[in-house]
């Protein structure tokens, strides 16, 4: 896993025909994080991050199919945070919700596979997902099937309320004597 917006670049990115022994050394980038002192500090970088990650699964879905899978939750959040470059504070929260919380209850949901470890995602066919994310519910299914019981019900009734009124309607010939 990265770990690191793609806009940041690090010695590792280089080619090693771009590296020398010195620049090796000179240009290792480390970046240290500490928790905030207060509380308002956190809920700032929420908040900024909260800009970039969708609010509903469905959205957080919709980004993911336009993405190719497997893909990383570095690469997810570069694709949220694209083309805005927020300091990498924002980046790593957004991250972070994405790795935390968001992505493994698209797991529990069935959605997508999420490995923690490696920090990949695996995503269905955006077809199959689509239509699994529209398929009714069982509520639902269950009214469409109360109504399509109903409906024959009065067809049936129909039925027999015509074949019944024709039968009692009809006036039997009586056979007088002598007049055939």
């Amino acid at each position: 896993m990265r770990l690191t917006p793609s806009w940041f670049r690090s010695s590792s990115d280089d080619s090693s025909e771009e590296r020398s022994e010195d620049s090796v050394a000179s240009s290792a980038v480390t970046i240290y994080h500490s928790p905030p002192g207060d509380l308002s500090a956190a809920n700032e970088k929420t908040e900024r991050a909260a800009a970039f990650v969708p609010e509903s699964d469905m959205a957080l879905l919709d980004v993911l199919d336009d993405m190719k899978t497997p893909t990383t939750v570095d690469e997810v959040a570069d694709q949220l945070i694209r083309p805005a470059r927020p300091p990498i504070e924002t980046w790593a929260t957004v991250h972070e919700t994405l790795h935390q919380d968001r992505l493994p209850e698209l797991e529990t949901a069935g959605y997508i596979e999420f490995d923690t470890k490696q920090g990949t995602v695996e995503y269905q066919t955006a077809a199959a997902t689509t239509e699994s994310r529209h398929s009714s519910s069982p509520a639902q299914t269950s009214l469409l099937k109360i109504l399509f019981a109903l409906v024959a019900l009065i067809a049936v009734s129909a039925v027999l309320a015509v074949a019944v009124g024709s039968i009692t309607t009809t006036v039997p010939v009586l056979s007088v004597p002598g007049y055939l």
